[in-house]
């Protein structure tokens, strides 16, 4: 029997030993592995050879170089010719093969046996599966009751293939919008004019204000943004970019800031506006630029100068008067200054650092603001998380939900108990290879390959003015009974017939990739994936209106860029958002939020004041008594969002470089700590009017006095050994509210 061959019969043999009979198991894992051992005993020496892939265990898709021994993967590196990583990885790329060689994978499809909150399933072979997903499908097809197909959000051909399956079903396809530039890009718009995303130019500039923005950590993309991050700080010929980061936590972007300011993300749009009164009252712009610009600055200044006052910021922000003026002084002296924002910020706080980017002459400039090349026309996707409230605020259910993977379940937004949102669906199939939040909901299970067994064809988030498609075959063999996830679609629509098998073209994952490499041939611009002098060659070259192919055919092309890791055009031609502005002038966003009543309710941010946590309980609403603290909900670095949630060595990372491992840590200044008879590392236990989590105390110099803040780690009892492990999910602490919405708590010891 071939080591990578597993049949039904397989299966069956050492199901019982299995997680629920539908995992590898530990019985699986050691025949596996002695089935590795006979196929390769022939050898003298193991084989070692090198491979190229795609890292999918965030949205960033940076490039892979996998090392295989007789085959097998043993160890991940990043790809050197990649534009997104060149030759680097962060934590999840590295813990990758954990979820290739993760032992409590799903063997191959099954289904439900009994009611979903027993957890249990039978093993099934693929002809049955795929006719049990048709029936179902079908029946909600002619019964027009809905189907809604959610999935981690892609840009790419493969993308695409999830999408014009589901369209002729008439269903809402919805995604889990990453954390990317393409969040940014309507609050770009609503400055410039309908473009592109905006692209920061953090490496060239000479002083970076962050609202937010992790640049140290996985903002817009880890690897792209710790590179940007070291070539910023480094200088490269010129003075060291001071960089100055405001966030209501310390995080580790907080702690490599040269000034970390503790101002909470609802409060970060009142000191942007103000940095921008300061700089117009003072007028510390260039009015020339401004002026050719044009558009409504004079209304802008005017309101702005009126309401933000010195004064009112600092009351509203905590910020004394003397650091707003400084921090405005240094951002118009410096020769490129550039402000950037997390994002995922609210709308508010995005325009308002999009207009300080407007005044310091940013815009179009190196260490400034770029717009990508490729303009956005379709419209902003459906957001998954909002789908998954209407289901919750009692919305007519769809019959069929079908999940590509577990992230819009394990998305901070999403509620902690799963189970209620689907209670009225008739039917959940999941195509997730993982036993993850998507299988503990779901009625069938059809697991696809893991990212190392899988084809590749997606286009990376902007993050850089070169276009890139990212592309790669599989480099391990499928171990297990699991399928491409465009062979299962393939498969369905060609039951399902009619319309859905005419509009669906595609029958294997191979077939989407070949396709979008065609297509990519037949651009007649851009090269493959190269290294920095060759990817400066070519932008040289087509500035001058020259293009050499990089293969001398089509098929040579698609075969070299799947050894590249990908495809890209490094030609871009800046100046598009001030050739838009001279047509119709900026468009500056008022504040509005009105800050006097911010103001007036600011409690604990002013330093004179006493936070609610210290007032007297007479002097306090009887609600404030119970549950003092405000909570502020974050995402560690090394949290997977997308991938395998069973990945131990992400775990031993957590709460680095002061925390425990395999722990969930809530962050509090010295004095609330003291105030609650806490230490460094004491054990805690977090409430709130619908539950209790117990963390591990982190004392934090300036952290806001009236703040907690507690990591978000995916908790999941019916999930794999490690994932298990992890019991606090600071997700129950909302109930059935929606974890982004404000909450407040308290705190004690254990």
């Amino acid at each position: 029997m071939s080591p990578t061959s597993f049949n039904r019969r397989d299966f069956l043999v050492y199901g019982g030993a299995t997680v629920a009979g539908i995992t590898l198991g530990q019985v699986g894992r050691r025949w596996l592995s002695r089935a590795d051992e006979r196929a390769g005993a022939w050898h003298e020496q193991a084989v070692e050879t090198w491979a190229t892939s795609v890292c999918r265990e965030c949205p960033a898709a940076c490039g892979l170089r996998v090392r295989l021994m007789d085959r097998t993967p043993v160890k991940l590196e990043g790809n050197p010719v990649c534009p997104v990583s060149r030759g680097r990885l962060c934590a999840k790329g590295q813990a990758a093969l954990e979820a290739y060689f993760d032992p409590d994978r799903l063997v191959g499809p099954a289904r439900r046996v009994g009611r979903r909150e027993e957890g249990r399933f039978e093993p099934i072979a693929w002809a049955d599966a795929i006719q049990i997903l048709t029936t179902h499908l079908g029946r909600a097809r002619a019964d027009r009751r809905g189907v809604l197909a959610l999935a981690a959000e892609e840009q790419g051909a493969l993308a695409d293939a999830w999408t014009q399956f589901w369209t002729p079903l008439g269903a809402r396809v919805a995604w889990t919008l990453a954390a990317g530039s393409a969040r940014l890009a309507p609050r770009m718009g609503a400055l410039v004019g309908a473009g592109g995303e905006p692209i920061f130019d953090v490496e060239r500039a000479s002083y970076v204000l962050s609202f937010g923005a992790p640049l140290v950590e996985d903002w817009l993309g880890p690897v792209w943004t710790q590179r940007s991050y070291g070539r910023f700080r480094r200088g490269g010929g010129r003075s060291r970019g001071r960089f100055v980061h405001l966030e209501g936590r310390r995080s580790l972007t907080a702690r490599k800031a040269d000034e970390w300011l503790p101002v909470p993300a609802d409060r970060q749009a009142f000191l942007a506006y103000g940095i921008a009164s300061v700089l117009l009252r003072e007028d510390r712009v260039d009015r020339d630029l401004l002026a050719e610009l044009g558009g409504n600055l004079a209304d802008f200044e005017r309101e702005v100068v009126a309401r933000y006052t010195p004064d009112n910021v600092a009351v509203a922000t905590g910020v004394p008067v003397v650091t707003l003026l400084r921090l405005a002084r240094e951002l118009a002296a410096t020769p490129q200054p550039l402000v950037v924002v997390a994002a995922d910020a609210r709308p508010d706080l995005v325009d308002a650092v999009l207009a300080l980017n407007a005044l310091v002459g940013a815009l179009d400039r190196p260490g400034g603001v770029y717009e990508s090349a490729v303009a956005r026309t379709a419209p902003e996707p459906i957001s998954a998380a909002s789908e998954l409230s209407r289901l919750a605020s009692g919305a007519k259910p769809p019959a069929v939900v079908a999940l590509r993977d577990a992230s819009p379940l394990r998305a901070a937004s999403s509620p902690h108990d799963l189970m209620p949102l689907f209670e009225h669906c008739d039917f959940v199939v999941s195509f997730s290879p993982y036993l993850d939040e998507a299988a503990s909901v779901a009625d069938l299970l059809l697991p696809t390959h893991t990212p190392l067994e899988s084809w590749h064809a997606l286009a990376p988030p902007t993050t850089d003015t070169l276009q890139k498609v990212a592309c790669a075959k599989p480099v391990a063999v499928a171990r297990l009974d699991t399928r491409g996830l465009v062979d299962v679609l393939g498969a369905t629509a060609a039951k399902l017939g009619g319309d859905v098998a005419a509009g669906y073209a595609w029958r294997a994952d191979a077939d989407v990739v070949k396709a979008e490499l065609d297509r990519l041939w037949g651009l007649r611009h851009g090269t493959l994936y190269a290294n920095v002098f060759q990817t400066e060659w070519v932008q040289q070259l087509e500035t001058g209106g020259w293009w050499v192919a990089p293969a001398p055919s089509r098929e040579e092309f698609g075969e070299a860029a799947l050894r590249a890791g990908g495809w890209m055009d490094p030609f871009f031609a800046s100046g598009a958002i001030r050739r838009r502005l001279a047509q119709r002038g900026l468009t500056l966003v008022p504040p509005a939020m009105p800050i006097e009543a911010a103001a007036a309710n600011a409690g604990g941010l002013q330093p004179a004041v006493v936070p609610a946590s210290f007032q007297r309980a007479a002097d306090q609403p009887a609600a404030s008594r119970e549950f003092p603290l405000r909570l502020t909900l974050f995402t560690p670095a090394c949290a997977n969002q997308m991938g395998s949630p069973n990945q131990p060595v992400l775990f031993e990372l957590l709460g680095q470089p002061e925390g425990s491992p395999w722990r969930v840590w809530a962050e509090l200044a010295p004095e609330t700590a003291r105030a609650a008879g806490l230490d460094q590392g004491s054990p805690v236990r977090i409430t709130s009017a619908a539950g209790s989590i117990d963390a591990v105390a982190m004392v934090v110099e300036r952290m806001p006095l009236d703040t907690v803040a507690v990591a978000y780690v995916p908790a999941l009892k019916p999930g794999g050994r490690w994932a298990q492990l992890m019991t606090a999910d600071v997700r129950s602490l909302w109930g059935r509210s929606d974890p982004t919405g404000p909450m407040n708590v308290r705190v004690t010891q254990v």
